[in-house]
Formats: C-alpha cells, sequence, structure tokens
C-alpha cells in the first residue's frame, strides 16, 4: 500500500496543482507539503524486500533510498525558491510529476517499463522547458521551441536505443554465434548510445547548452540534478542486472573510459572558450558528467564509489548553481543592456554560492566534491597514468575557465561608481537627484543558498555515513565481483 501511495500521491496532487496554478503561494505550500510527505513515506518503506504490485517488482534498497529522499530534497528547495525566483505557471505540478516518475524508475525491477518511463520524464520536462509565468504577455519565443524539439527528439530517440538494448540484453545467451561479431559489444554500444545521449556526453551533449541558455534555471536544475541522475543510476542498475555484457566485452569498457576522459577534457576546454554565463554552466556540467562516467565505467570499487559521491555531490551543486545564477540574473535597478563585470559585489550570497558551487564541481577541499574526486582519480591511477594526467588536465582546464569566468563577471570593478556631484549656483538641495537606491539581495533565496553551502560543506568535513552507505551498496554489486 505504501508502494501505491508513493507513486500515485504526487500525481494526483500534480493535477490538483495544475488546477490552482494560478493561486502561486498556495500551490508551493502544496508542493512542498507533498514532497515532505512522500520523504516519510520513503523512510517507511522497508529496504531490499522486493514486492509485486500490478504484476510488476518494486524494490528498495540503501543506495536508491538516499537517491529519492535527495531528489525529494531537491524538488522541495526548488518550490521554496520559486516563490521568489522566475518560473513558469506550470512549473509546480510538471515538478510533481517528474519527482514521482524519478521515484518510480528506482523503485522498479523490469528496464523495459523504466526505459518507458524515461521517456516520459523527458515529455515532462519539454513542458516545463516551454512554459511561461502566470499572466505573461507574450508567446513562446522559437528557440525556446526549437530547444525543447531538440530535447524531445534527442530523449525519444535514447529511450528507443535503451529499449532495444534492454530486448537483446534479455535474449542473449553467451557463446552464441561463434566467430561472429559478438552480440555483447553491439548491445553495450546500444546502451551506451543511449545514456550518452541522456547524460549530454560528447558528442551527443548538444541539447544541454541549448537548454540551460533557454530554459529558466530552476527547470534546467530539475532536469540535470534529478531526470540525468536517476538517469546515470538506472545504468548502473543495467550494468547490475546483464553483468555478462561488462565481462565478455573489455575493449568495450576501454573505449568508454576514452568517452568519459573526452568527455571532461573536451567540456572544460568548451567552457574556457564561453563568455555567456549560461553555457559556461552548461559545460561545466558536462566537465564534471565525464568524470562521473568515468568513475562508473572504471568498474572498481574506488571508482564506483566515487562515481556515485560524485553524482550525488553532482545534484547539489546545480541546484546551488542554478538558484545563485537565478539570483545574479535578477534585475538590479542599474541601467539595462550593460553587461555586468561586479556580480560578486553586488549580489554577495548569489556571487559566493555561484563560486562555492564552482569549486564543488572542480572537487576543491574543503567542499563534498573532494573526496569523490580522489576515488575516481584513485581508480584512473589503478588502470594508468595516463588517465589520470588526463583526468587531471581536464581539472585543470575546468578551473582555468571558472577563474577566467570569475575576473570577467563576478571579481570586476564597479561599473557605476557613486561621483561626487557639484552644487551649481542657484541650485538649491532639494533640486538635486536623489540618489538611487538599489534592490538588496532576495532574503529567502539568500538564506536557501546559504543553506545549500553550509550542506555541502558539512559533507566535505564529514563524509564518512555517505560513504558508508554507497561503500555498502557497491561491495554487493555482481558486476564488480565478476570483472
Amino acid at each position: 500500500m505504501i508502494y501505491l501511495l508513493l507513486i500515485l500521491f504526487p500525481i494526483s496532487m500534480a493535477a490538483s496543482c495544475f488546477v490552482l496554478r494560478k493561486q502561486t503561494a498556495l500551490v508551493i505550500v502544496i508542493a512542498v507539503g507533498v514532497v515532505l510527505t512522500e520523504a516519510v513515506l520513503v523512510m517507511r518503506l522497508p529496504l531490499d524486500q522486493p514486492v509485486r504490485l500490478l504484476g510488476v517488482t518494486l524494490t528498495l534498497n540503501a543506495l536508491t533510498q538516499l537517491f529519492m529522499l535527495l531528489f525529494l530534497g531537491v524538488g522541495a528547495l526548488a518550490f521554496l525558491a520559486s516563490w521568489q525566483l522566475p518560473h513558469g505557471e506550470n512549473f509546480v505540478p510538471v515538478s510533481l510529476l517528474i519527482l514521482a516518475l524519478t521515484c518510480t524508475i528506482l523503485l522498479l525491477q523490469d528496464p523495459f517499463i523504466i526505459s518507458l518511463l524515461l521517456i516520459g520524464a523527458g515529455m515532462a520536462a519539454v513542458l516545463a522547458i516551454v512554459d511561461l509565468p502566470t499572466g505573461a504577455g507574450m508567446l513562446v519565443g522559437t528557440r525556446v521551441l526549437a530547444t525543447a524539439l531538440k530535447y524531445l527528439v534527442l530523449m525519444v530517440i535514447a529511450g528507443v536505443l535503451i529499449y532495444l538494448g534492454f530486448v537483446l540484453a534479455d535474449i542473449y545467451r553467451p557463446g552464441e554465434l561463434p566467430g561472429r561479431v559478438p552480440l555483447a559489444r553491439f548491445i553495450l554500444a546500444l546502451l551506451s548510445a543511449g545514456f550518452a545521449l541522456r547524460l549530454a556526453l560528447i558528442p551527443f551533449h548538444t541539447w544541454l547548452p541549448d537548454m540551460v541558455e533557454d530554459a529558466a534555471p530552476l527547470v534546467s536544475a530539475l532536469v540535470i540534478a534529478v531526470i540525468n541522475i536517476t538517469s546515470l543510476l538506472v545504468l548502473m542498475l543495467s550494468f547490475q542486472r546483464f553483468p555478462t555484457l561488462l565481462v565478455e566485452n573489455p575493449s568495450g569498457l576501454v573505449f568508454l573510459r576514452i568517452g568519459g576522459i573526452s568527455t571532461s577534457i573536451v567540456g572544460a576546454l568548451m567552457a574556457l572558450h564561453q563568455t555567456n554565463m549560461r553555457r559556461f554552466l552548461a559545460y561545466l556540467l558536462i566537465y564534471d558528467m565525464g568524470i562521473v562516467f568515468y568513475g562508473l565505467v572504471s568498474m572498481s570499487m574506488a571508482g564506483l564509489t566515487g562515481a556515485i559521491f560524485e553524482a550525488l555531490n553532482l545534484t547539489l551543486a546545480v541546484v546551488l548553481i542554478f538558484i545563485s545564477y537565478a539570483l545574479l540574473e535578477r534585475p538590479d535597478g542599474r541601467t539595462p543592456g550593460v553587461v555586468r563585470r561586479d556580480l560578486l559585489r553586488r549580489w554577495p550570497v548569489a556571487g559566493l554560492g555561484f563560486l562555492g558551487g564552482g569549486l564543488i564541481l572542480l572537487g576543491l577541499p574543503p567542499f563534498n566534491g573532494f573526496i569523490s574526486k580522489m576515488l575516481v582519480y584513485q581508480a584512473s591511477a589503478h588502470h594508468s597514468w595516463v588517465e589520470l594526467l588526463a583526468l587531471l588536465l581536464a581539472t585543470a582546464l575546468a578551473g582555468l575557465a571558472l577563474a577566467r569566468l570569475a575576473r570577467d563577471r563576478l571579481l570586476g570593478p564597479d561599473d557605476e561608481l557613486p561621483t561626487a556631484v557639484p552644487v551649481m549656483l542657484g541650485v538649491s538641495e532639494f533640486e538635486r537627484l536623489t540618489p538611487r537606491r538599489l534592490e538588496p539581495e532576495p532574503r529567502g533565496a539568500a538564506l536557501l543558498t546559504v543553506f545549500l553551502m553550509a550542506v555541502c560543506l558539512g559533507i566535505g568535513l564529514y563524509p564518512q555515513p555517505v560513504l558508508e552507505i554507497i561503500g555498502e551498496v557497491v561491495s554487493g554489486l555482481t558486476f564488480i565481483r565478476a570483472l
């Protein structure tokens, strides 16, 4: 009964929020209550006890429970941030639908239904991308429509490739068709291409920079932090279900590791050449996703533990960065249409949150990305020092890109320093222009930013509880022991 309530309750409340969508404050309160209720239900579910529901098997382990609670926390933070940050009219109901789909995906054991639900989550994300604020007096722009259409097409293609890979993997028997191209290699290629599209790995990354540039920041945070990380967990569970694909294809694993390294290096290089802050964010995230993917396909205890931990850190960093960036984009009372170079001085909390999120992605201490990056580097050193140096090069380039952006947009001089205006003869004090008062930083969103920074610092300083949960799950994975 709890499983059924966990799946259907947010869907029904998403429909209610859609009906009440014009009453923004009420809808946000309802949505926060829904995700908190879902978190209580997740905590009450027994671990590692499969249940049959409507002909399918549902189960919950420690890792999926951790990420489900994380996604629900991300949803709650996004809803609270939407109180003061721009968002579409249907952001809350669509977000509840996405959270319901991702929770269902993490509970299911049937890969075929999972692949279909991943397509459904992508379609729901399209609704959020093309959404407009309540009372908007304009139509959706052609750029936004093109971005949404590209995302939809690529997610459908990814779903079809993943579904075909699951079908072939289910009927595959080792040792058949001797002397021909191994079917395991073809199946792994299908799954890799499908998940590379979902995770925005190079060269399948084109949808991510466009989405980050054209969609609202909260929508980008939801898609990347929830849907993409869910896809990563599904890939890991697919390796657990079909370990033969890895055992019989060692050369394919080498190719996948090279793909992860290439994604990190090219993503960092592209970030280094960006002047648009939104596209810079997209390529910095692509760099980090390449490192997560490398850790996953390294097929070692250290690498897989680091990849899962880095995926958790990436989720928190994405929410922190996009909330901070949405604050940095707010009109600040100064002349519009001018590129600002003193954003840290104008919005200090948001600027520090943006820089802190970037440092998390780089893996610098004392933030939570440090331990996870060290584990991935340890796994790369076990394979080859060349791979380790390549990952370190990617991190150095990404760090240089972040430093360049901070210099150009955050730490620059004030563009409109106050100047002393002399009193002209015949002009009284009452006739002088009143000094302009710039709006202060929104207190609620600033508190959310500080809270996220504190959480990331807390995990970075005391990562042991999270590492114990991840390590226990990784040690039980069959495909790790089989290789």
